[in-house]
């Protein structure tokens, strides 16, 4: 029996998702020792707030004691503001009124409590704050960029003008440019930008490293944009990454998927235009690209706190406002909006195309809901931070199963029932013809700018930085961004500790080498020192920093052009995929591919067929799988190559961005109410 599921099917027959997280924490605490006295009052919280969240109306007493939680925890100041929201109206707003008048009052209040008063005011039409509370909070407040940026929004939606000069003295301060670009936002908002001081935008907004943004964005304020033409236009967001920095920081295959998606939809003729927004925290980029005439891939400078673990969930509301705002202005008017996250900044994309009256489509995914039990079925034990993170996670897709017009599956009916299982909700008729299932694919014809004549090893070394020495053995290859969940640590090891080590030669790609984030050097780091421990395996193992897409796949060209008696393999370590665009790119380059069992791989990887399924747990699991089919079962040469060709009939048969977007698009089209949904 599996817990987890059999709990989940038990409160679906009887009860909303709303009452969900409630049910489980109940159920949680009965079976885990280890909650501390702090996270009881915490979870105690919750249970009172999912308890107001039953009732129909709220009482002054419940608003006082909501009011009263907040700014004790991210995940609990959520849950407050969804439910204060949720039963807002006009017997409810002079309740709240007279609450946030007194928490205003308080000169000394909790900075994380102030930041969602003041939301709710925005979000609420509350414009309850006089000059000089405004001006009081722009001087204690300097410091706290999450205050200022609210307070910015603040003072951009209510209007409120007087503050001109105070703005202009804090943008000398040495703010990130996302802060600074809301701000000189917030001046073209209230002044028009023919009033903005251009010589001083120059010398404390704009320097070397953020011209390029910055200049672009400033054009854009004086730009009447065209993005009005016949048929569907499309908005898909991302919020991990940039389509230049693919295998960057958390910016993994799906920057690849989406560029090659909306490059292939936009050239259909009932297509206006594809929208991908993302949020940068780099300016060193345009804010907008342009990739073809009808691709715009849009770069939002929004401020997000990097150093917490989950930075969306305070920004929620900020972000909806933030892109229904930029939308309205740019004048851009999709007709179907696309979010592939269960996250905080996917919620907000979802609200908004509710509040807009448009399309939603959402491509859902058991994550974390995999990962909530142990072997044996039992439910994991899990310090309450991760347990919250998580219960989060699923109440959001819950929500989103609601609240959208369609939902895409990743994969074939395999992962159909798989995702039946972990989200009971569709057993209802209404819900299950919502769902379409897609996989993902690559542009298997993709121009690189050269043809194989004009490789050479040569080329090869410019282009990875490696010894040409190096590929004088087989090669075995992992691409993607440095993450612990890709199980790049563990590879090294299973590699440097198996018979692999003795054929092949392992080359990683992925990471930001100049400016790694904290997971990216924890990594890095232990790449370093298991050289330092191992000198031997100097000239046979290589990391190299994040690639481009192109170049990527031209190394990976070059590479399997040297024939040898064992294959070149692709190895994803990661210790789940849900579908995995690097392997599908490797196996079309002709690579025998070795993949994770957990997630998604397994509906295009048939074992011994196409390539090889492994458990990925750890180093040990790695190595014992991979030299079980590679030298173990006696497949020679011959054999492996006619897996390896099966593994390229398979992507090109099922896998062609061309074959997929037609898919996406003629779910699109249907969605819209179009009569010809076919291509």
């Amino acid at each position: 029996m599996n817990e987890f599921i059999e709990f989940r099917n038990h409160i679906y027959d009887s009860e909303s998702h709303y009452i969900y997280p409630l049910l489980f924490l109940d159920n949680y605490i009965n079976k885990n020792k280890t909650i501390n006295s702090k996270e009881s009052i915490l979870i105690k919280r919750i249970q009172t707030i999912k308890q107001i969240e039953r009732k129909n109306t709220l009482s002054e007493k419940d608003i006082h004691e909501l009011c009263l939680f907040l700014g004790d925890n991210p995940y609990i100041d959520r849950f407050i503001v969804d439910t204060i929201l949720k039963f807002f109206d006009s017997y409810t707003k002079k309740i709240f009124e007279k609450k946030i008048k007194d928490i205003i009052s308080e000169k000394e209040c909790n900075s994380q409590k102030l930041y969602h008063v003041l939301d709710l005011c925005i979000e609420c039409d509350m414009d309850l704050l006089d000059d000089s509370d405004i001006l009081f909070m722009l001087q204690k407040y300097k410091l706290d960029l999450d205050i200022m940026s609210i307070l910015m929004d603040y003072i951009d939606s209510f209007k409120r003008d007087g503050f001109k000069d105070y703005i202009y003295k804090l943008l000398t301060r040495p703010y990130p440019d996302n802060i600074k670009i809301q701000m000189l936002n917030l001046l073209v908002n209230l002044y028009t930008i023919d009033r903005i001081d251009e010589i001083f935008v120059k010398t404390n907004i704009r320097c070397e490293k953020n011209k390029l943004f910055c200049d672009s964005y400033i054009n854009s304020l004086n730009t009447k944009f065209k993005f009005k033409k016949q048929g569907i236009s499309i908005l898909q967001s991302m919020f991990y990454g940039d389509f230049e920095d693919s295998g960057k920081g958390n910016n993994g295959g799906l920057a690849v998927l989406l560029k090659d998606l909306g490059d292939e939809i936009s050239k259909d003729s009932r297509v206006s235009f594809v929208f991908t927004i993302t949020i940068t925290e780099k300016s060193n980029k345009a804010f907008i690209s342009y990739y073809g005439e009808k691709h715009i891939f849009i770069r939002l400078p929004i401020y997000l706190d990097q150093s917490i673990s989950d930075p969306f969930i305070k920004r929620e509301l900020f972000i909806k406002r933030y892109v229904g705002k930029f939308l309205k202005k740019a004048d851009i008017d999709p007709h179907i909006f696309h979010i592939r996250y269960l996250d905080n900044a996917s919620k907000a994309i979802a609200d908004l195309s509710k509040e807009l009256n448009k399309k939603l489509v959402f491509t859902l995914t058991p994550d974390p809901h995999r990962n909530m039990f142990d072997g044996a079925g039992n439910l994991k034990e899990m310090r309450f931070k991760e347990l919250i993170e998580k219960l989060n996670k699923i109440k959001i897709g819950d929500e989103l199963i609601c609240k959208s017009d369609g939902i895409v599956g990743i994969g074939d009916t395999d992962i159909k029932k798989e995702l039946e299982i972990y989200f009971p909700q569709f057993k209802d008729e209404n819900i299950k013809r919502k769902i379409k299932m897609i996989g993902e694919g690559i542009q298997i014809d993709k121009s690189i700018n050269y043809d194989d004549t004009d490789i050479d090893l040569n080329e090869l070394m410019e282009l990875s930085e490696i010894n040409t020495g190096f590929f004088e053995r087989p090669i075995i290859l992992n691409v993607g961004r440095l993450s612990i969940q890709k199980g790049q640590i563990e590879l090294l090891k299973a590699w440097s500790n198996s018979r692999l080590s003795g054929t092949h030669n392992l080359l990683m790609i992925g990471g930001d080498l100049e400016k790694p984030n904290e997971e990216e050097a924890v990594i890095i780091n232990f790449f370093k020192d298991y050289l330092e421990k191992y000198p031997e395996l100097k000239g046979s193992f290589f990391h190299k920093g994040a690639m481009s897409n192109e170049k990527i796949r031209l190394l990976e060209k070059v590479i399997i052009q040297k024939d040898f008696d064992l294959p070149h393999i692709y190895l994803c370590s990661s210790i789940k995929e849900e579908f995995g665009i690097a392997i599908l790119e490797a196996m079309s380059k002709g690579f025998l591919t070795i993949g994770p069992i957990k997630g998604g791989v397994k509906t295009y990887i048939k074992n011994g067929k196409n390539g090889f399924l492994i458990d990925t747990s750890n180093w040990e699991t790695i190595a014992n799988g991979s030299e079980e089919y590679i030298y173990d079962s006696k497949i020679d040469k011959d054999k492996f190559k006619k897996i390896q060709a099966q593994g390229r009939k398979t992507v090109d048969e099922n896998f062609s961005m061309k074959r997929i977007s037609n898919e996406f698009l003629s779910f699109y089209l249907s969605l819209k109410g179009a009569e010809d949904d076919k291509i």
